[in-house]
Protein backbone atom coordinates (compact mmCIF):
# COMPACT_ATOMS: atom_id res chain seq x y z
CA UNK A 1 0.00 0.00 0.00
CA UNK A 2 1.17 3.51 -0.78
CA UNK A 3 2.41 5.49 2.22
CA UNK A 4 0.06 8.43 1.68
CA UNK A 5 -3.10 7.38 -0.10
CA UNK A 6 -5.74 9.95 -1.02
CA UNK A 7 -9.43 9.40 -0.36
CA UNK A 8 -12.21 11.66 -1.57
CA UNK A 9 -15.57 11.64 0.22
CA UNK A 10 -18.60 13.52 -1.10
CA UNK A 11 -22.00 14.04 0.51
CA UNK A 12 -24.99 16.09 -0.51
CA UNK A 13 -27.39 14.67 2.08
CA UNK A 14 -27.12 14.78 5.88
CA UNK A 15 -27.82 11.04 5.99
CA UNK A 16 -24.87 10.35 3.72
CA UNK A 17 -22.59 12.62 5.73
CA UNK A 18 -23.68 10.99 9.01
CA UNK A 19 -22.86 7.58 7.53
CA UNK A 20 -19.39 8.65 6.46
CA UNK A 21 -18.58 10.66 9.59
CA UNK A 22 -17.38 7.74 11.80
CA UNK A 23 -15.40 6.35 8.86
CA UNK A 24 -13.67 9.70 8.25
CA UNK A 25 -12.94 10.12 11.97
CA UNK A 26 -11.31 6.72 12.17
CA UNK A 27 -9.32 7.22 8.98
CA UNK A 28 -8.07 10.58 10.26
CA UNK A 29 -6.24 8.68 12.99
CA UNK A 30 -4.39 6.66 10.37
CA UNK A 31 -1.28 8.53 9.32
CA UNK A 32 -1.29 6.98 5.86
CA UNK A 33 -4.59 8.56 4.86
CA UNK A 34 -5.22 11.99 3.33
CA UNK A 35 -8.94 12.76 3.44
CA UNK A 36 -10.71 15.23 1.12
CA UNK A 37 -14.35 15.91 1.95
CA UNK A 38 -16.61 17.79 -0.47
CA UNK A 39 -20.08 19.00 0.56
CA UNK A 40 -22.70 21.00 -1.32
CA UNK A 41 -24.98 21.94 1.57
CA UNK A 42 -24.01 24.86 3.77
CA UNK A 43 -25.62 23.55 6.97
CA UNK A 44 -23.84 20.18 6.58
CA UNK A 45 -20.59 22.04 5.85
CA UNK A 46 -20.99 23.96 9.12
CA UNK A 47 -21.94 20.78 10.98
CA UNK A 48 -18.74 19.09 9.73
CA UNK A 49 -16.72 22.04 11.00
CA UNK A 50 -18.42 21.72 14.39
CA UNK A 51 -17.35 18.06 14.48
CA UNK A 52 -13.75 19.02 13.70
CA UNK A 53 -13.87 17.69 10.13
CA UNK A 54 -12.41 19.87 7.40
CA UNK A 55 -14.44 20.10 4.20
CA UNK A 56 -14.77 22.09 1.02
CA UNK A 57 -18.08 23.67 0.04
CA UNK A 58 -18.72 22.90 -3.64
CA UNK A 59 -22.29 24.01 -4.23
CA UNK A 60 -23.35 24.04 -7.92
CA UNK A 61 -19.92 23.04 -9.25
CA UNK A 62 -19.97 22.01 -12.90
CA UNK A 63 -18.78 18.63 -14.14
CA UNK A 64 -15.73 20.36 -15.67
CA UNK A 65 -14.87 21.82 -12.26
CA UNK A 66 -15.19 18.39 -10.65
CA UNK A 67 -12.91 16.98 -13.37
CA UNK A 68 -10.31 19.58 -12.40
CA UNK A 69 -10.58 18.55 -8.73
CA UNK A 70 -10.14 14.86 -9.59
CA UNK A 71 -7.14 15.62 -11.81
CA UNK A 72 -5.50 17.83 -9.20
CA UNK A 73 -5.94 15.50 -6.22
CA UNK A 74 -5.44 12.29 -8.20
CA UNK A 75 -7.32 10.22 -5.56
CA UNK A 76 -6.82 6.53 -4.94
CA UNK A 77 -10.54 6.09 -4.32
CA UNK A 78 -13.71 8.21 -4.43
CA UNK A 79 -16.57 7.50 -2.03
CA UNK A 80 -19.95 9.21 -2.41
CA UNK A 81 -23.37 9.21 -0.87
CA UNK A 82 -26.40 8.84 -3.18
CA UNK A 83 -29.40 11.08 -3.73
CA UNK A 84 -32.41 11.31 -6.01
CA UNK A 85 -31.34 14.62 -7.58
CA UNK A 86 -30.29 14.70 -11.23
CA UNK A 87 -26.76 15.14 -12.58
CA UNK A 88 -27.06 18.92 -12.83
CA UNK A 89 -27.88 19.19 -9.11
CA UNK A 90 -25.87 16.28 -7.71
CA UNK A 91 -22.21 16.65 -6.82
CA UNK A 92 -22.05 12.97 -5.90
CA UNK A 93 -23.20 11.91 -9.38
CA UNK A 94 -20.67 14.34 -10.89
CA UNK A 95 -17.84 12.90 -8.78
CA UNK A 96 -18.81 9.35 -9.80
CA UNK A 97 -18.90 10.29 -13.47
CA UNK A 98 -15.60 12.16 -13.28
CA UNK A 99 -13.82 9.45 -11.27
CA UNK A 100 -14.92 6.70 -13.65
CA UNK A 101 -13.75 8.82 -16.58
CA UNK A 102 -10.32 8.95 -14.93
CA UNK A 103 -10.40 5.22 -14.05
CA UNK A 104 -10.44 5.87 -10.32
CA UNK A 105 -12.04 3.22 -8.05
CA UNK A 106 -15.43 4.33 -6.74
CA UNK A 107 -17.81 3.32 -3.97
CA UNK A 108 -21.25 4.71 -3.17
CA UNK A 109 -23.28 4.30 -0.01
CA UNK A 110 -27.07 4.04 -0.01
CA UNK A 111 -28.31 5.17 3.40
CA UNK A 112 -32.07 4.75 2.97
CA UNK A 113 -34.47 2.18 1.54
CA UNK A 114 -36.00 4.09 -1.36
CA UNK A 115 -35.56 5.76 -4.77
CA UNK A 116 -32.88 3.36 -5.97
CA UNK A 117 -33.30 4.20 -9.67
CA UNK A 118 -33.16 7.92 -8.97
CA UNK A 119 -30.01 7.41 -6.91
CA UNK A 120 -28.21 5.24 -9.48
CA UNK A 121 -29.78 6.55 -12.69
CA UNK A 122 -32.66 5.20 -14.76
CA UNK A 123 -30.16 3.20 -16.80
CA UNK A 124 -27.83 2.68 -13.80
CA UNK A 125 -25.46 5.17 -15.42
CA UNK A 126 -24.22 6.42 -12.03
CA UNK A 127 -23.33 2.99 -10.73
CA UNK A 128 -20.10 2.88 -8.75
CA UNK A 129 -17.65 -0.02 -8.70
CA UNK A 130 -18.91 -0.83 -5.20
CA UNK A 131 -22.39 -0.20 -3.82
CA UNK A 132 -22.45 -0.17 -0.01
CA UNK A 133 -25.82 -1.12 1.48
CA UNK A 134 -27.39 -1.31 4.93
CA UNK A 135 -28.81 -4.83 4.80
CA UNK A 136 -29.88 -7.76 2.63
CA UNK A 137 -33.31 -6.18 2.09
CA UNK A 138 -31.63 -3.28 0.33
CA UNK A 139 -29.43 -5.67 -1.63
CA UNK A 140 -32.49 -7.55 -2.88
CA UNK A 141 -34.15 -4.33 -4.09
CA UNK A 142 -31.00 -3.37 -6.00
CA UNK A 143 -30.74 -6.77 -7.67
CA UNK A 144 -34.42 -6.43 -8.66
CA UNK A 145 -33.65 -3.23 -10.60
CA UNK A 146 -30.69 -4.79 -12.39
CA UNK A 147 -27.63 -4.12 -10.22
CA UNK A 148 -25.10 -6.96 -10.41
CA UNK A 149 -24.83 -8.78 -7.05
CA UNK A 150 -21.02 -8.69 -7.36
CA UNK A 151 -21.05 -4.89 -7.00
CA UNK A 152 -23.14 -4.88 -3.83
CA UNK A 153 -21.39 -4.98 -0.46
CA UNK A 154 -23.54 -5.40 2.67
CA UNK A 155 -21.51 -3.24 5.04
CA UNK A 156 -24.32 -1.81 7.14
CA UNK A 157 -24.64 1.90 7.81
CA UNK A 158 -21.98 3.38 10.16
CA UNK A 159 -24.55 6.00 11.19
CA UNK A 160 -26.30 3.30 13.24
CA UNK A 161 -23.20 2.09 15.12
CA UNK A 162 -23.60 4.80 17.74
CA UNK A 163 -27.07 3.65 18.76
CA UNK A 164 -25.83 0.40 20.29
CA UNK A 165 -24.57 2.13 23.42
CA UNK A 166 -26.60 5.32 23.28
CA UNK A 167 -26.96 6.80 26.77
CA UNK A 168 -30.63 7.26 27.52
CA UNK A 169 -31.61 10.54 29.12
CA UNK A 170 -34.59 11.16 31.33
CA UNK A 171 -37.46 12.11 29.07
CA UNK A 172 -38.74 15.65 29.36
CA UNK A 173 -42.36 15.46 30.44
CA UNK A 174 -44.82 16.38 27.68
CA UNK A 175 -42.15 16.93 25.00
CA UNK A 176 -42.95 15.82 21.43
CA UNK A 177 -40.52 16.26 18.52
CA UNK A 178 -41.83 16.63 14.98
CA UNK A 179 -39.30 15.95 12.20
CA UNK A 180 -40.15 18.09 9.21
CA UNK A 181 -39.08 17.01 5.74
CA UNK A 182 -39.73 18.48 2.28
CA UNK A 183 -42.13 16.38 0.17
CA UNK A 184 -41.53 18.28 -3.10
CA UNK A 185 -44.96 18.84 -4.66
CA UNK A 186 -46.59 15.81 -3.04
CA UNK A 187 -50.10 16.03 -1.70
CA UNK A 188 -50.78 16.25 1.15
CA UNK A 189 -47.59 18.22 1.77
CA UNK A 190 -45.63 18.47 5.02
CA UNK A 191 -47.64 21.54 6.09
CA UNK A 192 -50.96 19.69 5.86
CA UNK A 193 -49.43 16.69 7.61
CA UNK A 194 -48.19 18.86 10.47
CA UNK A 195 -51.60 20.51 10.80
CA UNK A 196 -53.25 17.08 11.17
CA UNK A 197 -50.71 16.09 13.83
CA UNK A 198 -51.21 19.31 15.80
CA UNK A 199 -55.00 18.90 15.72
CA UNK A 200 -54.70 15.32 17.02
CA UNK A 201 -52.34 16.29 19.84
CA UNK A 202 -54.56 19.24 20.79
CA UNK A 203 -57.48 16.81 21.08
CA UNK A 204 -55.83 14.25 23.34
CA UNK A 205 -52.89 15.99 25.04
CA UNK A 206 -53.51 19.73 25.51
CA UNK A 207 -50.52 20.00 27.87
CA UNK A 208 -47.96 18.65 25.42
CA UNK A 209 -45.31 20.79 23.73
CA UNK A 210 -44.07 20.28 20.16
CA UNK A 211 -40.60 21.13 18.90
CA UNK A 212 -40.20 21.27 15.13
CA UNK A 213 -36.86 20.05 13.82
CA UNK A 214 -36.27 21.07 10.21
CA UNK A 215 -34.67 18.76 7.68
CA UNK A 216 -30.90 19.48 7.55
CA UNK A 217 -30.94 20.30 3.84
CA UNK A 218 -33.73 22.86 4.35
CA UNK A 219 -32.61 24.75 7.45
CA UNK A 220 -31.22 27.57 5.30
CA UNK A 221 -34.47 27.99 3.35
CA UNK A 222 -36.34 31.15 4.50
CA UNK A 223 -39.68 29.66 3.40
CA UNK A 224 -39.16 26.66 5.66
CA UNK A 225 -38.49 28.92 8.64
CA UNK A 226 -41.92 30.57 8.40
CA UNK A 227 -44.17 28.00 6.74
CA UNK A 228 -45.51 26.63 10.04
CA UNK A 229 -46.03 30.07 11.62
CA UNK A 230 -49.81 30.27 11.08
CA UNK A 231 -50.33 26.83 12.62
CA UNK A 232 -48.08 27.77 15.57
CA UNK A 233 -49.92 31.06 16.06
CA UNK A 234 -53.38 29.48 16.03
CA UNK A 235 -52.62 26.35 18.06
CA UNK A 236 -53.83 25.87 21.62
CA UNK A 237 -50.60 24.05 22.54
CA UNK A 238 -47.06 25.36 22.77
CA UNK A 239 -45.05 24.87 19.56
CA UNK A 240 -41.52 26.10 18.90
CA UNK A 241 -38.73 25.54 16.41
CA UNK A 242 -35.46 23.81 17.23
CA UNK A 243 -32.28 25.78 16.66
CA UNK A 244 -29.97 24.87 13.81
CA UNK A 245 -27.28 23.63 16.18
CA UNK A 246 -29.58 21.27 18.07
CA UNK A 247 -28.76 17.69 17.04
CA UNK A 248 -31.60 15.33 16.20
CA UNK A 249 -30.24 12.53 18.37
CA UNK A 250 -30.27 14.75 21.46
CA UNK A 251 -33.80 15.93 20.73
CA UNK A 252 -35.08 12.39 20.27
CA UNK A 253 -33.35 11.23 23.43
CA UNK A 254 -35.17 13.81 25.55
CA UNK A 255 -38.61 13.51 23.92
CA UNK A 256 -41.55 11.43 25.12
CA UNK A 257 -42.72 10.98 21.53
CA UNK A 258 -41.15 11.37 18.09
CA UNK A 259 -43.48 11.93 15.18
CA UNK A 260 -42.90 12.64 11.51
CA UNK A 261 -43.37 11.29 8.01
CA UNK A 262 -40.72 8.78 6.92
CA UNK A 263 -37.34 10.42 7.52
CA UNK A 264 -34.27 8.54 8.72
CA UNK A 265 -34.61 10.41 12.03
CA UNK A 266 -37.63 8.21 12.79
CA UNK A 267 -35.64 5.04 12.13
CA UNK A 268 -32.83 6.41 14.34
CA UNK A 269 -35.31 7.08 17.15
CA UNK A 270 -36.68 3.56 16.80
CA UNK A 271 -33.17 2.16 17.21
CA UNK A 272 -33.03 4.23 20.41
CA UNK A 273 -36.24 2.43 21.50
CA UNK A 274 -38.29 5.61 21.58
CA UNK A 275 -42.02 5.96 20.95
CA UNK A 276 -42.33 6.81 17.26
CA UNK A 277 -45.31 7.54 15.02
CA UNK A 278 -44.98 7.75 11.24
CA UNK A 279 -47.86 9.64 9.59
CA UNK A 280 -48.02 9.14 5.81
CA UNK A 281 -51.56 9.94 4.60
CA UNK A 282 -52.39 8.25 1.31
CA UNK A 283 -49.64 5.64 1.63
CA UNK A 284 -50.09 1.97 2.44
CA UNK A 285 -48.01 -1.00 3.58
CA UNK A 286 -46.86 -1.79 0.03
CA UNK A 287 -45.32 1.66 -0.63
CA UNK A 288 -44.18 2.56 2.88
CA UNK A 289 -40.36 2.81 2.79
CA UNK A 290 -39.79 3.36 6.53
CA UNK A 291 -38.28 0.08 7.69
CA UNK A 292 -39.05 0.69 11.36
CA UNK A 293 -42.74 0.56 10.36
CA UNK A 294 -42.17 -2.79 8.66
CA UNK A 295 -40.46 -4.17 11.76
CA UNK A 296 -43.13 -2.80 14.11
CA UNK A 297 -40.70 -0.52 15.95
CA UNK A 298 -42.72 2.56 15.02
CA UNK A 299 -46.47 3.00 14.74
CA UNK A 300 -47.77 3.84 11.28
CA UNK A 301 -50.83 5.83 10.24
CA UNK A 302 -51.98 6.21 6.65
CA UNK A 303 -55.09 8.30 7.34
CA UNK A 304 -56.35 10.85 9.87
CA UNK A 305 -58.49 8.39 11.84
CA UNK A 306 -55.56 6.02 12.32
CA UNK A 307 -53.35 8.95 13.33
CA UNK A 308 -55.81 9.86 16.09
CA UNK A 309 -55.93 6.24 17.23
CA UNK A 310 -52.16 5.90 17.40
CA UNK A 311 -51.65 9.21 19.21
CA UNK A 312 -54.41 8.36 21.69
CA UNK A 313 -52.85 4.96 22.51
CA UNK A 314 -49.11 5.61 22.13
CA UNK A 315 -48.49 6.21 25.85
CA UNK A 316 -50.55 3.24 27.08
CA UNK A 317 -47.93 0.58 26.39
CA UNK A 318 -44.39 0.28 25.13
CA UNK A 319 -43.74 -0.70 21.53
CA UNK A 320 -42.10 -4.16 21.39
CA UNK A 321 -38.54 -4.01 20.02
CA UNK A 322 -36.85 -7.11 18.65
CA UNK A 323 -33.38 -7.01 20.22
CA UNK A 324 -31.85 -9.42 17.70
CA UNK A 325 -33.14 -7.51 14.71
CA UNK A 326 -32.09 -4.15 16.21
CA UNK A 327 -28.54 -5.29 16.86
CA UNK A 328 -28.30 -6.26 13.19
CA UNK A 329 -28.03 -2.51 12.59
CA UNK A 330 -26.46 -1.20 15.79
CA UNK A 331 -23.89 -3.91 16.54
CA UNK A 332 -22.72 -4.49 13.00
CA UNK A 333 -19.26 -2.85 13.11
CA UNK A 334 -20.22 -1.07 9.90
CA UNK A 335 -17.45 1.55 10.25
CA UNK A 336 -14.78 -1.15 10.38
CA UNK A 337 -16.35 -3.02 7.46
CA UNK A 338 -16.19 0.05 5.22
CA UNK A 339 -12.60 0.81 6.25
CA UNK A 340 -11.66 -2.80 5.49
CA UNK A 341 -13.29 -2.46 2.06
CA UNK A 342 -11.35 0.76 1.42
CA UNK A 343 -8.09 -0.96 2.38
CA UNK A 344 -8.84 -3.88 0.06
CA UNK A 345 -9.50 -1.51 -2.82
CA UNK A 346 -6.29 0.41 -2.12
CA UNK A 347 -4.34 -2.84 -2.13
CA UNK A 348 -5.96 -4.55 -5.08
CA UNK A 349 -7.91 -1.90 -7.00
CA UNK A 350 -11.68 -1.85 -7.55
Amino acid sequence: MKKNFKIIFTAEQKGGFDAFLPVIKKLNHIKKSNIYLFLDNKSIHEFAKKKGIGSRFVNSFSLDKIDQIINKINPDIVLTDTSSTDLNSSISKKFIKSAKKSNKPTASLIDYWNKYKERLGKKLEYLSDNILVADNEMKKHLIDIGVSPELIKVTGNPRFDRFFKVKKEKEKENLIVFYSQPLYNQKPDELEIFKDIVCAIESFYPNKEIIIKFHPTREENPKDKVKYDNIIKNSTIKIKKAGRNVESENLSNKAELIIGINSTALFDASLMQKRVISYQPGKNISNDTLLSNTYGWSRRAYNKNKLHEEIKNIFKKRIPYGKKRRTKYTRNKSTDKIIKLINNILKHGS
